[in-house]
């Protein structure tokens, strides 16, 4: 299925290389790897020849960690490494929500906590909306970011067209501005619609509430407790330090995006990371190195609405392709990020002993041609089969992965 201007923005939609460049390295030693690497570093050469031009990612198993890296970093200047960052999206938003359920474990705000309780104004007319519809999206907020976009197919716009909407700075105040505009999408609670700009007044609740930037909320009570060493929640186009320039496929050909301002998304998908990063980040979520245990369970079930996406308080759920001991498909937790010019997925086991992280540039907009997002879903299955716990490995029951743009499945 072909996406829609909404669709382009939430994960459903999706020059190769003449020979991959591969870069690899492993956090534990070698020998210690207890798992067959092959098949990671395939999948990524695949994604590589159906369009990517640069992928890091990072594996968790047992043993240790896997890091590698195919194609360009740039493609004027050299090669992808393990270490590069990357523009991850909306992976950015289980942060935010972890932040929002620190405050729940501080006794200082509940999952009722509403708008107006900490910014009285902010959204006139549903300043009764809670955390909770706000994290797992069923609110109804509208999304104003999609009013940014050229208003057209997304197969027909051109680099300039991309440029005009990502380049400029945009506020938290402007993207909520232009959702105010939108007529509202359903009574909050009673549905579920994705929305970017309810988690930029999440952050624009923890700021209020803390007297700081989200930017430093972020840093100092998630990446520093996180060991998450290589990562910014940034509102400008300047990244420090080595990372994969971003780059679109247009029907004029492939395109670098070097001035995309993370500031049109804000908390809602600002952060840039390493692949390790982000398995840090998830390695210390699930492990209550961020957050009480039972926060941590609430966090990954889905509840009312939300059920039918699959989708708790900032994350999703998805079969992986392993089966747990009882026989029945295992289930994996994480988001996916959907930039401009990039994409990025991120997966744990519950017990965090297994987990991946994977970054891509050379995102798709053309109506035809490889589906690097295809190949992205085949890298993630590749690297949690080679980490299965048990013999006998399958594909998931739904038949859906980070992409498919179905229920369960991921979105910006």
């Amino acid at each position: 299925m072909l996406p829609n201007r909404r669709q382009l923005l939430t994960g459903a939609a999706v020059a190769a290389l003449a020979t991959p460049a591969f870069t690899t390295g492993a956090a534990a030693a070698p020998s210690k790897i207890a798992f067959n690497t092959a098949g990671i570093d395939a999948a990524l050469a695949n994604l590589v020849r159906d369009g990517a031009v640069g992928v890091t990612t990072s594996v968790v198993g047992p043993g240790g960690t896997y890091l590698s890296a195919a194609g360009k970093r740039d493609l004027q200047k050299d090669s992808a490494r393990p270490q590069d960052r990357a523009r991850i999206a909306s992976i950015t938003k289980a942060m935010i929500a972890v932040l929002v359920m620190q405050r729940i474990e501080a006794g200082q705000w509940t999952l009722r906590t509403t708008i107006d309780q900490v910014t009285p104004g902010l959204y006139p007319g549903h300043g009764g909306v809670t955390v909770a519809q706000l994290m797992n999206h069923t609110s109804g907020m509208p999304d104003g970011i999609y009013s940014l976009l050229p208003d057209r197919e997304w197969y027909t716009w051109t680099v300039q067209d991309l440029e005009a909407a990502v380049v400029p700075y945009h506020s938290e105040q402007e993207l909520v501005e232009l959702s105010r505009r939108l007529p509202w999408e359903f009574e909050p609670g009673t549905g579920w619609s994705y929305s970017n700009v309810g988690y930029v007044v999440l952050s624009m609740l923890l700021e209020a509430a803390t007297g700081s930037r989200i930017q430093d909320v972020v840093r100092d009570r998630v990446f520093k407790p996180a060991k998450m060493q290589q990562s910014r929640l940034e509102e400008s186009t300047l990244v420090r330090g080595r990372y994969l320039l971003p780059y679109g496929k247009f029907q004029a050909g492939l395109a670098p995006l070097p001035l995309v301002n993370p500031s049109i998304f804000s908390g809602a998908g600002g952060v840039y990371a390493t692949a390790e990063d982000i398995t840090d980040f998830t390695g210390a979520l699930m492990t209550g190195r961020l957050l009480r245990k039972d926060l941590v369970d609430a966090m990954v079930t889905p509840v009312g609405a939300a059920q039918q996406a699959r989708y708790g308080y900032g994350l999703y759920l998805i079969n992986g392709p392993c089966r747990t001991a009882a026989g029945t498909p295992e289930v994996l937790i994480g988001h996916d990020g959907a930039g401009f010019g990039t994409r990025a997925v991120s997966f744990t086991t519950r017990d965090a002993s297994r987990r991946m992280a994977l970054a891509y540039t050379g995102r798709s907009y053309v109506e035809e041609g490889p589906d690097p997002d295809a190949a992205m879903n085949a890298a993630l299955i590749a690297g949690f089969r080679a980490t299965c716990p048990t013999s006998a490995p399958t594909t998931p029951a739904s038949g859906k992965g980070p992409a498919s743009g179905g229920a369960g499945s991921l979105r910006l």
